[in-house]
């Protein structure tokens, strides 16, 4: 991986995360012994400002712009009226496009009616595109995306769809949570009939935005030189206890090197990026530590950055 900031390589992933768990284990009373601060963060948003510059963005998108919002996560630890503020915040900042890249319940059928009663109100001129989370499946896939679909957000399973501003096109790319995995025979050449969906008709040298909830399989979606990659799933990791640099001292990063943030791919060739949002709710407890939930407002270019 070549992240923004230096980062130990991916040969080193099997040592840093051996070293990470000891450490963790080793350092948390001391840590959670100084971070009373961060148990209130849960509901303390951090508004995240970046730009991106996207290959082939045709000049009809210069300078658009994006709210980028992930893991809601309706249900114990979210009402509705805490999701009502949450969309004031982002009809507020008053952009383009909203994306959100799934988990927008929990895991109960009951989370989807409040959820699509407060994110109803949310507005952007160009629209809300969204793909499915894994926990949009426990809760029921089928009456998770019929909720969502019918409060207006384009919900792409499996499936892009082009945006279109003066006769000039940018493809939203949504790959189902469950589906996510076989990105990797795609890229190998082999049968992938749910990605081969996801991008069927982008023209060659199209500019592109991924959603996708789970970050996991980056190095793999980056062989295929989309744009931008969003993703979500690991809430930041929700209870950090520390950060050396780049690294991420939270359980989290025992399943994954991408946590939070800005990542560029090892394959020094491929253009794409990708951005992990520390998402909006919670799971399992309803506290963050050293973790505020994030809202992304993302300023599109064709500028090299």
């Amino acid at each position: 991986m070549r992240p923004l900031l230096p980062k130990e390589g991916k040969s080193r992933s099997l040592t840093r995360r051996a070293f990470l768990h000891t450490s963790i284990l080793g350092v948390s009373g001391i840590a959670l012994a100084s971070c009373t601060r961060g148990i209130m963060q849960r509901n303390d948003i951090e508004i995240t400002e970046r730009t991106f510059s996207l290959p082939n963005l045709p000049p009809a998108f210069e300078g658009k712009t994006m709210t980028f919002l992930s893991d809601v996560h309706a249900g114990p630890f979210m009402d509705v009226d805490e999701m009502k503020h949450i969309v004031q915040i982002v009809n507020d900042l008053k952009s383009d496009i909203i994306v959100m890249p799934g988990d927008f319940v929990t895991s109960d059928p009951n989370e989807i009616e409040p959820f699509a009663e407060a994110m109803a109100s949310l507005k952007a001129p160009y629209g809300v595109y969204a793909c499915t989370g894994n926990h949009d499946y426990y809760a029921g896939i089928d009456l998770v995306s019929r909720g969502v679909e019918d409060i207006g957000f384009k919900l792409l399973r499996n499936e892009n769809t082009a945006l279109t501003i003066d006769g000039q096109s940018l493809y939203f790319i949504g790959v189902d949570d469950s589906d996510a995995s076989s990105i990797k025979y795609y890229v190998d050449g082999k049968p992938a009939p749910h990605i081969e969906a996801a991008w069927q008709g982008i023209p060659h040298n199209a500019a592109t935005i991924l959603l996708c909830h789970k970050p996991y399989m980056f190095e793999d979606f980056a062989k295929t030189n989309t744009g931008l990659m969003l993703a979500g799933h690991t809430h930041g990791g929700q209870i950090v206890l520390g950060r050396i640099g780049r690294t991420v001292m939270t359980f989290s990063t025992l399943a994954s090197q991408y946590v939070d943030g800005l990542y560029l791919p090892e394959h020094l060739k491929s253009k794409t990026q990708m951005y992990v949002s520390r998402g909006i709710g919670v799971v399992g407890v309803p506290i963050r530590i050293n973790c505020p939930p994030e809202i992304t407002k993302i300023t599109l270019t064709n500028s090299p950055s």
